[in-house]
């Protein structure tokens, strides 16, 4: 869409405003008259209220004249271009308001051809400079954007530990950092999550908390806002008391969590100074978020601060008393293969004496022994009292890893000579525990595979047989809904009488086989008819219907709509 400019007409002689509005093709040069005056000081305030693009303008007026009128709104920016008009022929007008900045100068009585010629070659002025704005401003982006992604990688590679690679006083002006400053270490808390999302989503999720992030930052004088690691961003704020960092990184828990459903924790460093301290002020905030394993999720973490009562609880530490080494465990089992993925230490520290190899046998035994039972309630009953005493000790993820990996094998152990049924879950939860970020999601990650089994076992034992027959009823179904498929076929493809298997699908299903079947033929004809153009009349034999008519009525009774009203909504809401 091409841009209209404004024009504003300024002229003591109403009859030149009406002349000058009506003779020229406005529309058609791209033009618009926006307003008209009577005299230079009106002419003036509708320049400063409407900022046009020209100015068509008298010079000889009362109040105020053309040339002093423009004299003055070209001071301002942006400044619009004058053609000025006089009923006089002195070489002298024409000089001095050629001089003060106008566009052009026509005697009166205006030459209307010669006007369209002047305004027209203003309208090429007009679009000459707004490309040469466009293009200003498109490098000046361009060396913004350079310069922050230079910094960044500079910084980057600072927090790392590595020495400056180039000298860094030209791509950090204008930072502060020979005055103190903290940072602040913002960390996704679903970090098993973000390890199973695809590529794709990762990138989009991580470029909506940046967004996020940087505008608040910017908001609250951040020097700058970037994302460090995979799920991390790093926050450099210049020194301010604690309260106000406190209340900053507080406030980014909500607005990430509003903004995008994800939660996230925060790391605050201790106050450093100068540009080699950034090392020192990254790992400050590391290990203030290091307490986010023990203490949970979307909270803002001090270095060297730390919260009621944890020295209190760090003296009670729950550890095991031995060294365990986890390759030794896995090769057991021979699955060395997933040690090269697995973070976990090789030994852990005894914190506490009387606590040793049996207590966490007797963990192992208690747990196995309630699923065994098939009892639920008892199993997660076990699991929470050993992650509540993991998280009053004020364990690090690394030993807590290694802990639950450790009873883990000792489980699937016990559970093999328990029951037939293997503890599937075993290669799952060793790739997985070393990469939970709180000792909440390491304990949702093995309450889950926990119940999976159960669920899996009781399955097995109570209606194996039954179970996969009607598994084997459904697959072949699916494969054979779109022919004339009766139940004494299926039911007789499975092996069951057809009034045993009447009675079992219904129990298996919730649905009649009729009701299945149909529910089938229908979902697929949603497919066609969202996915593609093919008419009506034509999917009916597509998904087991020789009647258009009776599938249509089917259709309808099943969706509340008929297969046309159902594609209109579809694209409806897909546009």
């Amino acid at each position: 869409m091409s841009v209209v400019h404004r024009v504003v007409l300024v002229d003591d002689e109403n009859i030149i405003v009406r002349s000058l509005r009506a003779a020229l093709p406005w529309d058609e040069m791209g033009m618009e008259v926006v307003a008209d005056a009577s005299n230079g000081k009106d002419g003036l305030r509708l320049i400063r209220e409407l900022k046009p693009d020209i100015v068509i303008s008298d010079i000889r007026m009362p109040v105020l004249d053309g040339i002093a009128m423009m004299k003055e709104a070209l001071e301002e920016r942006p400044a619009p271009i004058f053609v000025l008009l006089s009923g006089y022929s002195e070489f002298e007008y024409a000089r001095e308001a050629v001089r003060a900045g106008a566009f052009d100068y026509l005697l009166k009585p205006v030459d209307h051809e010669e006007l369209e010629s002047v305004m027209r070659e203003a309208k090429k002025r007009l679009e000459q400079e707004a490309q040469q704005q466009h293009e200003r401003e498109y490098l000046t982006r361009s060396v913004q954007s350079l310069s922050t992604l230079v910094r960044e990688r500079l910084v980057s590679l600072m927090l790392e530990g590595e020495q400056q690679p180039v000298d860094p006083s030209y791509w950090l002006q204008g930072w502060d950092l020979e005055h103190p400053y903290v940072m602040l270490v913002v960390a996704l808390d679903d970090t098993l999550e973000v390890h199973q999302w695809s590529s794709e989503d990762r990138r989009l999720w991580f470029f909506a908390v940046n967004n996020v992030l940087s505008e608040f930052g910017q908001n609250n004088g951040a020097l700058t806002v970037f994302p460090f690691r995979s799920g991390e961003w790093v926050v450099l704020l210049p020194n301010a008391n604690r309260t106000e960092v406190e209340r900053i990184a507080g406030e980014m828990i909500p607005l990430i969590k509003s903004c995008t459903k994800l939660a996230c924790s925060v790391g605050v460093s201790a106050v450093h100074q100068g540009l080699g301290q950034l090392f020192a002020c990254y790992r400050s905030a590391q290990q203030a978020l290091l307490r986010r394993f023990a203490s949970g999720r979307e909270q803002v973490y001090v270095d060297g601060v730390l919260p009621q009562g944890a020295a209190d609880r760090a003296a009670d530490a729950f550890v095991v008393h031995q060294e365990v080494t986890v390759r030794g465990q896995l090769s057991r089992l021979g699955t060395e293969s997933f040690t090269s993925s697995s973070t976990v230490p090789t030994e852990m520290k005894q914190r506490k004496e009387n606590i040793g190899q049996d207590s966490l046998l007797r963990w192992e035994l208690r747990i196995c022994e309630a699923i065994a039972g098939f009892d639920r309630e008892q199993t997660l009953g076990i699991l929470r009292e050993l992650f509540v005493l993991l998280r009053e000790s004020g364990v690090r993820q690394p030993e807590a890893a290694a802990v639950m990996i450790e009873l883990t094998v000792g489980m699937s152990r016990q559970l093999s000579e328990l029951s037939r049924e293997p503890f599937g879950m075993l290669k799952e939860l060793i790739a997985g525990l070393p990469m939970c970020g709180t000792l909440e999601e390491m304990e949702l990650l093995v309450r889950q595979a926990l119940l999976s089994y159960i669920d899996r076992t009781m399955t097995t034992v109570s209606g194996e047989a039954e179970g996969n027959s009607i598994r084997k009823a459904t697959d072949y179904m699916a494969g054979r809904f779109h022919y004339d498929l009766s139940m004494e076929e299926v039911s007789e493809f499975v092996g069951l009488s057809c009034s045993h298997f009447c009675v079992l699908f219904k129990k298996e299903t919730g649905l009649t086989f009729l009701e299945y079947l149909t529910k089938l033929r229908v979902e697929r004809a949603c497919s066609i008819l969202k996915n593609t153009q093919v008419k009506v009349y034509q999917i009916a034999p597509l998904v087991g219907y020789q009647d258009a008519k009776y599938f249509t009525q089917v259709f309808k009774k099943l969706v509340g709509k008929t297969p046309s009203e159902y594609r209109t909504m579809v694209q409806v809401s897909d546009s």
